[in-house]
Formats: C-alpha cells, sequence, structure tokens
C-alpha cells in the first residue's frame, strides 16, 4: 500500500471519528439530581480546624458519687463523649426555686445517694444548656443560670438540679432520660475516671452535693512543651479594620492602632491585643445565651477560636464572654502571657475584643516533669495560712502554667507546668507551696 493510500485510509478515520463524536453531542442529555439549597452558617475555621459551639461549651470535669465511693474525671473524651450519646432527651417540666433546700436527690433501698456532678467553669444560661445537649423543651426557658449540674441516678428518670455560683437558688428540670442508661454510659467511660475528694471550704460547701471536688491524689504530672508563633497584628486589623484607613501610634510599645471608627492597642510583652469598635455602645442586660452565641460567631469567623477553648466566664452586666484555652482538659493560666479571650457585645455589634496573638504549634517532646501534692493538702494549707480565709475559696482545680521556656538554647518554646489553681474572691490564682498567687 502506498502512502497516498495510508493517507485515505487514516483521513477516512477521522472523519468517521468526528462525525461519531458530533452525533454524540447533538444527543447528549444532562441529568439533573436535586441540590441542597439550604444556607447554613458558614463554618470557618479557627486554626486550622471547625468549631463547633457545643465544643466551647463543655463542663470541666465529672465527677460520679455513689455513696462513699467518688469517682471523677476531666478527660474530654467522657465529659464530651457521654453528652452526645443523651441528646434528644425531653425536658417534661423546670421549676426554679430560691432556696436549696430543694436540692434532695433521691435515695436507694439501702439509703443511698447515687448522683453525677457535671461542673461548668461559670455560670451558663439554661437556654444554652439544652442547646448544647440538643433537648427537647416545649416551653420557655427560665431566666437562670447555673455552674454545676447535680444528675439524680437514683430515679428511674433523671432529674436535674441545676445549682448557681452563689449557691442560693436550684432550678429542677424533669426529663424521659432512663437513670439505667445513663449509668451504663458512665460505666463504659470508667477507666477514664480516677479517686476524687470532696473539699469543704465553707458552710455552703459542707454537704456533698455543693463541695468542691478534685483529683485526690494527682501525684506527678508531664510538663509539656511547645512551639509558638506570633500571630501578625495587620493580619487582626485587615479583619477588623475593613476598610476604615489606620494610623499606628509607638515605637517600643504599647502599639496603638487608630482608624476613623475603630482603635486597637497591642502589648509586645504580653501579647495581648484589644480592640474597640467606636460606633458601637455598650449595653448590658441582653439575653445571656444569645449574646455568647453572637460572640460565638464572631469569634469562628475571625480566626479567633479553636476547640482547645472553652467558656470560661460571662459577665452579664458588660455582655462579656471570656473564653479560656486548655491543654489535656486542663484550663491554661499563665503569670506572664494572655491567655483569655474576651468579647463584649454592644448593641448591634461587638463593642471590645481583646485577644492573644502567641498561637501554640508543635510539641517539642520532653521527660520534665511537676510533682502535685493531694488536694486535701491544698486544702489545709490554705487553712493554715494567716493571709488567707479559707471561707473564700470556691474552686480548686489542676491547670496548667504556661510560661517561657527559661533555656537559653530554645527560642520561641512556651511550657505547661501543671499546678493546683483556686478560686479565691472570684479570682483565680495559683497554688505556690501554701501561698496563691
Amino acid at each position: 500500500m502506498n502512502k497516498e493510500n495510508v493517507k485515505s485510509v487514516v483521513l477516512l478515520i477521522l472523519v468517521i471519528s468526528s462525525l461519531v463524536l458530533t452525533l454524540m453531542v447533538w444527543s447528549y442529555q444532562p441529568e439533573f439530581s436535586e441540590v441542597e439549597t439550604e444556607i447554613e452558617r458558614t463554618a470557618n475555621l479557627g486554626p486550622g480546624e471547625p468549631v463547633p459551639f457545643q465544643s466551647v461549651m463543655r463542663a470541666y470535669q465529672l465527677v460520679w458519687v455513689n455513696d462513699e465511693n467518688v469517682q471523677g474525671t476531666i478527660e474530654e473524651e467522657a465529659v464530651v463523649g457521654i453528652r452526645e450519646y443523651i441528646d434528644g432527651t425531653e425536658i417534661t417540666d423546670i421549676d426554679v426555686y430560691n432556696s436549696l433546700s430543694r436540692l434532695s436527690p433521691s435515695r436507694n433501698e439501702e439509703d443511698d445517694e447515687e448522683f453525677l456532678v457535671v461542673d461548668y467553669a461559670s455560670d451558663m444560661p439554661t437556654h444554652s444548656l439544652f442547646e448544647v445537649l440538643d433537648f427537647e423543651y416545649e416551653g420557655d426557658y427560665p431566666d437562670y443560670s447555673y455552674n454545676r449540674i447535680i444528675v439524680d441516678l437514683v430515679e428511674p428518670e433523671v432529674n436535674f438540679y441545676l445549682i448557681n455560683e452563689d449557691l442560693d437558688r436550684v432550678a429542677i428540670a424533669k426529663t424521659n432520660l432512663e437513670s439505667d442508661y445513663l449509668k451504663s454510659l458512665l460505666e463504659a467511660y470508667s477507666e477514664l475516671f480516677e479517686d476524687y475528694t470532696a473539699v469543704i471550704t465553707n458552710q455552703q460547701t459542707s454537704n456533698n452535693k455543693t463541695a468542691i471536688y478534685g483529683p485526690t491524689a494527682p501525684g506527678e504530672m508531664p510538663v509539656e512543651t511547645f512551639l509558638y508563633n506570633v500571630i501578625s497584628v495587620e493580619t487582626v486589623n485587615s479583619m477588623l479594620f475593613l476598610d476604615d484607613d489606620y494610623t499606628m501610634e509607638g515605637n517600643d510599645g504599647p502599639y496603638v492602632y487608630e482608624g476613623e471608627s475603630n482603635i486597637a492597642t497591642y502589648n509586645s510583652d504580653t501579647y495581648a491585643y484589644s480592640y474597640n469598635n467606636l460606633e458601637e455602645s455598650l449595653t448590658g442586660g441582653s439575653d445571656p445565651h444569645q449574646t455568647i452565641q453572637l460572640s460565638f460567631y464572631f469569634l469562628r469567623s475571625h480566626i479567633g477560636i479553636d476547640e482547645r477553648h472553652v467558656l470560661f466566664d460571662y459577665i452579664g452586666d458588660e455582655n462579656n464572654s471570656v473564653y479560656r484555652s486548655s491543654m489535656n482538659g486542663h484550663f491554661v493560666f499563665s503569670d506572664e502571657i494572655s491567655t483569655t479571650i474576651s468579647v463584649k457585645y454592644g448593641e448591634h455589634a461587638v463593642y471590645e475584643y481583646v485577644r492573644p496573638l502567641l498561637r501554640v504549634n508543635a510539641q517539642v517532646p520532653g521527660s520534665e516533669s511537676s510533682e502535685l501534692p493531694p488536694i486535701e493538702n491544698v486544702r489545709y494549707e490554705i487553712a493554715l495560712n494567716e493571709n488567707y480565709d479559707l471561707q473564700h475559696v470556691t474552686k480548686i482545680t489542676i491547670g496548667y502554667n504556661m510560661a517561657f521556656s527559661t533555656a537559653e538554647n530554645e527560642i520561641n518554646v512556651v511550657q505547661y507546668t501543671p499546678s493546683w489553681y483556686v478560686k479565691y474572691d472570684g479570682q483565680w490564682m495559683r497554688f505556690d507551696e501554701g501561698s496563691l498567687n
């Protein structure tokens, strides 16, 4: 076959292929499927991960009291895991009482009590509790906040006793949740529980429902070490100032960034950044649940929060939501570095926003540890110290003290040293050899 015949055959094949493709295009009918068009709030990211509202509204410890056997845990796997298995529970009734005399969980045939203590860092709105737990309730939410739940495990169906931080009110929520089912969940996570002790500091904490609970003898705990970086002030300003041009003042700090309707300051020593919206006015007394949600959505959309943060305090008079970082389930404090994020919500938008610009990255392996005394020793030494009044102690927990590494050869390294922390006269302080710092 000569070259001309080969060319003719190839040309014929190309023409036939072209005709076939043309017919396929003309006859193609696309198949359309129904597309979900419901719009939800954008799950904006913190440092690399989506943050659900339930994550920051979690308790910091569970305590299972069964007569004289007291077991507790701060492990997030248990604290959050048990919560997720009781969603859909129906609240049949809620009543609020101005006296703790109604705080009376049932006793079994042996006259023993069995209940679960769920502790939060600060008072939380009842509405927030039911939304986080995904409970069903058809009535109006009471205007009431609490920081401890006593869950009665004796009656066939669970009752919740919600106690406020001042220990002068209790709300009782009746549910259709079966006690045996909840106890089976506690059993499933029992390996994460350890011995806990009830500590009495004053008349209000003198019974096992209002006592202060903490690990009996935590002993030796590892010191955690992490690399860190610093978030650019300009990056945060660009998200908050938007199109508002600003000027900067200060050479050695603190630095001031001022625009027509915004002003911010940055302290390079503590890494604390503070922003104010000059067009907003601060009005207290708004609905706490709504205000907390608004602050959360603001932080999530401004890369200001991650799943290590927990709602640590809510100051109603200022519409102020305060979030604190945690490590391994323990709150993080610091004597020298800013460790909380706070958002004050104004009438229509954020009024004030304060946050640290230091962010922890990769963990550095290490073998250092710290020995913690038993919780009863902490109570005893505070009682002996003439500078303190034990009656002012309302909480005791283990936290981490974050500090820069003292090693000269280490750059951009922070260490988390476990320590006992005491809430004394409304302020969290670090317990250190008998004194509070």
